[in-house]
């Protein structure tokens, strides 16, 4: 008797009215073939529910509407001469060794044709000469499972609507299985009563519908299994390693029957890609096999994955999940988290955690991990915890004083972190010397600094211990940048320092270290050094220091391009992302968008406590408040700013860029008293350090031109003139272009206002976009079109190129009839069209 099945109560029919063109082809081409007599031998290779018995069905009806002789199963006997007989044979995968070997030898004496289907079975030698036997025919057809794609394809075709995020859901649950998804789809539409294409968003209860239909369906198919390819498919479901081997020892099976087994279970359709186990399966699998042969099941396969010879953070996983007692088992989960992506590590660590409650190390790494993916409140959570009972010299705990001072930093609480590394002083010999120096300076306690780098000295000079000295020297010296200590050597120190040891690369107070090695050279000048030090830092913070450094020099457009959509986690990051805004703003003569960025800072401003490193960010927010009229609403900020200085003897290093933003701010508040005040403690640097030498220089020009008139312009040209050139030297660009320009401005004089505009334009020049090859319009109406395609009126156009209105107008007027344009738009479209941007 010829074996027959039947695939569920569901039916292994897909909708008819879903025609594929690739089935549809293969049955087609078949059925001609047949037609003519012509020999054949053709499968349909699918999982239960892919649709191969209703192809088999549409074959069988094409052939009897064309008189081709049938038989549903091996025949007895055929006529002797007569055409051959086309056998068609379901779920051929189900027949004998002996019945297959028979009807292939039918087969090859030419007196039937054989269309069959099977599961995709690798390892049956049966279903594998059916294929070899099929493929010269060209007649192997692989039924696949369904994709998202597929799934909203197939609802359109039934007149439903739905949206992709539900699609996923549906082909989720149902595993893919055609006849299935297209059984979920017709719940849906009749669900939806009268108005199927309102299912764009279905409700809870929608998906439930096709939630208890998979169930079903599972349940049906995996009663139908044998127990081993049920064990087979319980270790699927745990994770548990699939080989052969594995399986037999798991499931007290012989090898050949546990490789027998696994083919059958990658046949059923509920081992998807690399053996996954179809999770919508889970429940009705623990319906029919029961949690305890399963826990049973995932305990002998754990025991005897520990006995391999490496032990990995998938077997690890596996044995904790099992309850397998090992020593081993946490330090592999704990080394697998170590370079895991975020939520694997989780997914380890809390395995970890389980087998071993309150483990210092996993707890740390859990913390690590948290803060890493910005999850402030669990690190900091974790960090107070396990630090409420410690001691500072506790072993370990100097790691978790380090991530608790980092949550502080990220918070802006710069106080907090200082009062942690004063706390955990009796480890300061640990890796977490330099970020301990680099909490401590920010806040001003340079006699703590000091001792670290002390006692880092009287130590062995090792590799990392020399290079972490460096940078911490480096930092120290910019409290002592006088004449007599040569240029740079600080900046020098920071940058050998980081590229030596890898210190910027590593701990979780990584980030902060980069920040006060990047506001040393800058308040230095140093924008090359700030490039050096900027390479060894991380991908992600390099967005940053790249805007700071473009702002610094004026390259407006490459700093609005670095700005991010979404703000970082940390307060100090934040705060220099607005400060960045805001000087766009300012530098733009944006009054519309400094008036929003700075309604937007003020809560970072209230968040994030002042800071060294923070200085030249909040000199930003400084000039802006001027700017608007908002002066009263930084007054705190710019008092902690000076106190914070005073602790440390106003070290030009950090004090000059400061008091160079309060001149600038008490000059546009016309505020003379502030101005003397700024200006006098700038002349003290200055006789102290060059670069203050230099902002003084301009800033006494710069309020000479906010102040006097034409004729103090023609009695200081040259005070312009060196001050624009010291500016320059120290990488302040748009400073520079921005003194002369208004000083040219202000000149009655031609050829005083003539040689300002020169140098203004030279300064400027590094900062200007190159106009395309071979443009139409000159170098000047290729400035002004840039102008123009950025939104300026002709008064700010004039105020950023430093030339008049009237001029502006003028170069206009040009460009108009060079493009032939004549209506605004038609300009600027024109301007785009000619490559200007």
């Amino acid at each position: 008797m010829t074996p027959t099945t039947s695939v569920s109560a569901i039916g292994d029919r897909p909708d008819p009215s879903l025609p594929v063109s690739r089935t549809a082809s293969w049955v087609s081409g078949i059925v001609d073939r047949a037609h003519r007599g012509h020999p054949l031998c053709a499968v349909a290779v699918g999982t239960p529910g892919s649709g191969r018995s209703a192809l088999l069905t549409a074959v069988h009806e094409q052939l009897r509407r064309r008189d081709v002789p049938v038989s549903i199963g091996l025949p007895a006997a055929t006529g002797a001469g007569a055409g051959p007989v086309f056998v068609l044979a379901d779920d051929m995968h189900l027949w004998p060794g002996p019945m297959i070997q028979t009807a292939l030898g039918m087969l090859d004496a030419g007196t039937i044709g054989l269309i069959a289907t099977a599961e995709p079975r690798e390892l049956d030698p049966g279903v594998r000469l059916l294929r070899d036997r099929a493929r010269p025919y060209g007649a192997v057809l692989e039924l696949e499972a369904l994709g998202t794609a597929d799934v909203l394809t197939r609802a359109t075709r039934m007149g439903l609507t739905v949206d992709p995020t539900t699609a996923s859901q549906i082909r989720r649950r149902c595993g893919g299985a055609p006849a299935l998804v297209d059984a979920a789809l017709r719940s849906v539409r009749a669900a939806a009563g009268g108005n199927p294409q309102g299912v764009d968003a279905p409700p809870d209860d929608l998906i439930s519908i096709v939630e208890r239909l998979a169930r079903e369906w599972h349940h049906r198919l995996l009663r139908g299994l044998d127990p081993l390819t049920l064990a087979v498919l319980a270790l699927a479901s745990v994770r548990a390693p699939l080989d052969p081997d594995s399986v037999a020892d798991a499931a007290g099976a012989d090898r050949v029957a546990a490789a027998g087994a696994l083919d059958r279970a990658r046949g059923c359709g509920l081992l998807r890609g690399s053996d996954v186990f179809v999770s919508a399966a889970a429940g009705p699998l623990r319906d029919v096999l029961g949690d305890r042969r399963i826990g049973e099941l995932r305990h002998k396969s754990a025991v005897t994955a520990l006995r391999a010879a490496e032990l990995t953070p998938d077997i690890a996983l596996l044995a904790a999940e099992a309850g397998v007692d090992d020593a081993r088992i946490v330090d592999a989960l704990v080394a697998g988290a170590t370079d895991a992506t975020a939520a694997r590590a989780v997914v380890l660590l809390r395995a970890a955690d389980r087998v071993a409650p309150g483990r210092d190390d996993v707890r740390l790494l859990m913390a690590q991990r948290a803060l890493a993916s910005g999850d402030l409140d669990g690190a900091g959570g974790a960090a107070d915890q396990r630090l409420e009972t410690a001691g500072p010299a506790d072993p370990g705990v100097e790691e978790w004083v380090e991530l608790a001072a980092t949550v502080a930093a990220q918070r802006g609480l710069a106080s907090h972190a200082a009062d942690l590394y004063r706390w955990g002083a009796a480890n300061s010999s640990a890796p977490q010397s330099l970020p301990a120096a680099v909490a401590l300076l920010a806040v001003g306690d340079s006699a703590a600094v000091t001792a670290i780098a002390e006692a880092d000295r009287g130590r062995a000079p090792v590799a990392s211990r020399a290079a972490r000295s460096l940078v911490t020297r480096g930092l120290l010296a910019t409290l002592d940048d006088a004449d007599d200590t040569p240029s740079g050597d600080a900046v020098d120190a920071v940058i050998r320092g980081l590229s030596a040891g890898g210190a910027a690369s590593r701990g979780p107070y990584a980030g902060r270290v980069l920040h006060a090695a990047i506001a040393v050279a800058l308040n230095h000048g140093d924008t090359v050094g700030a490039q050096t030090i900027r390479s060894v830092a991380p991908e992600s913070g390099r967005a940053l220091i790249d805007a700071e450094i473009a702002l610094t020099v004026g390259d407006l457009e490459a700093a609005a391009r670095l700005i991010p959509s979404d703000d970082p986690v940390g307060m100090p990051e934040r705060l220099r992302w607005q400060a960045i805004r805001l000087g766009l703003a300012r530098r733009r003569g944006d009054t519309a968008a400094l008036t929003t960025a700075w309604q937007h800072g003020l809560s970072l401003l209230a968040a994030t406590e002042v800071d060294l490193y923070l200085l030249r960010s909040f000199g930003e927010f400084w000039i802006a408040a001027a700017s608007l009229g908002q002066l009263s609403a930084v007054d705190r900020y710019v008092g902690a700013a000076d106190r914070l200085l005073a602790r440390l003897d106003d070290p030009p290093a950090w004090s000059q860029f400061w008091d160079f933003a309060g001149v600038q701010a008490a000059a546009v508040a016309r505020d003379d008293a502030a101005v003397a005040h700024r200006m006098a403690r700038l002349d003290l640097a200055a006789a102290q350090n060059r670069t203050a030498r230099s902002l003084a220089v301009a800033a006494r020009a710069w309020v000479s031109l906010t102040r006097g008139g034409s004729d103090t312009v023609a009695d200081t040209a040259a005070e312009v003139t060196a001050a624009v050139d010291a500016l320059r030297t120290i990488g302040l660009q748009w400073e520079a272009a921005r003194l002369a320009g208004m000083a040219a401005l202000r000149a009655d004089d031609p050829t005083t206002a003539a040689g300002l505009l020169d140098t203004a334009r030279s300064a400027g020049e590094d900062r200007r976009r190159t106009p395309p090859v071979g443009g139409p319009l000159t170098d000047r109406e290729a400035e002004v079109a840039h102008e123009l395609l950025q939104g300026f009126t002709y008064r700010e156009i004039g105020e950023r190129l430093y030339i008049s209105a009237k001029t502006v107008e003028h170069h206009v007027a040009r460009i108009r009839r060079r493009l032939d344009a004549g209506s605004r738009s038609e300009l600027l479209a024109a301007l785009r069209a000619a490559g200007y941007r």
